[in-house]
């Protein structure tokens, strides 16, 4: 049963995936490409600006695999951003087998925003926007102070 505090979700074929050691079951690197994948599409939903000069980098993944997700199957993705501080996002993701609702993964993803010529990290010009969109579309309160 997914949590009430995701709004974010989405079904992922796994079709074209790649089985870990000739097993039925989804490699654990496809399943992190797979939050990246739908992190996109929440962008979109939620209303996040789109940027060419400042780009959103991962800084930070901490992943608690609970159960294999098999290759024939489809993954439901559910994503929240959790805290926005400074130019740094946190965001939680469950991903669950389609086929039965049963949480496979946990992810944990940090991101900061760098700057596209440096490479240095960087506030972006709109990042209360970023902010407002994020804190309006999620359903829970999103954290706006200090880094955990």
């Amino acid at each position: 049963m997914a949590d009430p505090a995701f709004r974010f979700e989405q079904r992922m074929p796994l079709r074209h995936t790649d089985a870990f050691g000739g097993t039925p079951f989804v490699h654990g690197g496809v399943m992190l490409a797979l939050t990246e994948i739908a992190l996109d599409a929440y962008d979109r939903e939620a209303g996040l600006p789109s940027h060419r000069e400042v780009l959103r980098f991962q800084s930070h993944t901490e992943v608690r695999y609970r159960a294999p997700l098999r290759w024939d199957d489809a993954a439901i993705v559910r994503l929240r951003c959790v805290e926005a501080v400074d130019g740094r996002l946190r965001f939680e993701c469950e991903l669950a087998a389609a086929s039965d609702g049963a949480v496979v993964a946990r992810i944990n993803h940090r991101y900061a925003y760098v700057d596209a010529q440096t490479g240095r990290p960087i506030v972006p010009h709109d990042w209360a926007a970023i902010v407002s969109a994020i804190t309006q579309y999620e359903p829970s309160p999103v954290g706006l102070g200090v880094p955990s």
